[in-house]
């Protein structure tokens, strides 16, 4: 077996943990510690076994001792939403993205829970549910604790508008950024609701470096494509915002052909708890793409590698193959475009 297919290095070097500065008040400061002191003692074992109906995706990783699982909010048992949005939590306050004076105020111990949402007429065509978020986490299977998380929001209208709509409810990224990412896809039987934000592409900040922490990622992005296949064509649009060299990087490494928004100057209000995100030195941009049309190609490539069946043999040589098809691609479709659309 070659290095880059066993669990573990000889010895991890453990990730530094990040200093609790993001809060005024020395009491939002603890209180921050121990949000994050409790979530890293919780154990997900049985997650997957106690979600309601079939997952959207399960993704088994005996070489990384990690499995994923992905479902849509109906179908996570309370206590364990109220777990994976704890994490998300408990990883933005250990990475300072997040107000620790508003969590403190709040007494919060997760993020918000999703409003229960009605559809009509939903269920009277085949393989359409109503529309939820959804979620795919990936857990250690030596501990049950939670090692990553990525989320698609789906869009607040209560009925599929447009995409150009005036009367739309803007997603959390195009509010912050002052742009509209969606209306330039705009066109017969494509609406609101098939327009999903990508959010809180999260990997543990206490996991040591070594193998599963690069599979982390991976699982995430396998967990979510095979979701949205499995939706058939139920989820066409993502958009969010995100770093170039982490989360857009991945996305566009299987097959997503980003349209960019460069020059926003993105801002929450001061009350609002997420705030801190945009006051990074690096700033998240905004982006969208519909999904691509090949992207089981690039989901067998990735399972291939992670089940161990692959004629691969590094994670090298899966960028290298995924990146060459994404540049075709690409090419073949010509170049997005890009500006500041506000």
């Amino acid at each position: 077996m070659s290095a880059a297919r066993r669990s573990t290095e000889a010895a991890p070097r453990r990730a530094p943990a990040p200093e609790h500065t993001g809060g005024r008040d020395p009491r939002a400061r603890r209180y921050a510690r121990d949000i994050v002191s409790l979530h890293e003692r919780l154990s997900y074992r049985r997650l997957p076994s106690e979600m309601t109906g079939e997952p959207l995706s399960v993704v088994e990783d005996p070489h990384g001792a990690l499995v994923t699982v992905t479902g849509r909010d109906s179908q996570f048992p309370a206590r364990y939403l109220k777990g994976m949005l704890g994490f998300r939590l408990a990883q933005y306050l250990r990475l300072n993205w997040i107000s620790a004076d508003a969590v403190h105020r709040a007494a919060a111990f997760h993020e918000p829970l999703p409003r229960p949402r009605a559809v009509e007429n939903v269920h009277a065509v085949e393989n359409v549910h109503a529309v939820e978020n959804i979620h795919t986490v990936t857990l250690c299977t030596r501990t049950g604790k939670i090692r990553g998380y990525v989320g698609l929001a789906c869009s607040a209208d209560q009925e599929n508008l447009p995409l150009d709509s005036g009367g739309r409810i803007p997603f959390p990224t195009e509010a912050a950024h002052g742009v509209d990412l969606l209306g330039r896809y705009a066109g017969p039987g494509l609406g609101t609701h098939h327009a999903y934000e990508f959010k809180r592409f999260l990997r543990d900040q206490t996991m040591p470096r070594g193998e599963q922490y690069v599979r982390v990622p991976w699982h995430l992005i396998l967990g979510m494509g095979e979701a949205v296949l499995g939706l058939r064509g139920a989820v066409r649009i993502v958009l969010g915002d995100a770093k170039e060299h982490v989360a857009l990087r991945h996305l566009r490494l299987v097959g997503f052909d980003l349209h960019v928004v460069e020059g926003t100057s993105p801002a929450l209000a001061e009350s609002d708890p997420m705030a801190p995100i945009y006051r990074q030195t690096v700033v998240a941009k905004p982006f969208v793409a519909p999904v691509p049309t090949d992207v089981v190609w690039y989901q067998r490539v990735v399972r291939s590698y992670l089940d161990g069946t692959s004629e691969l043999t590094s994670w090298q040589a899966v960028i290298t193959t995924l990146a060459a098809r994404s540049r075709r691609t690409a090419h073949r479709s010509g170049p997005a475009q890009e500006g500041a659309s506000r």
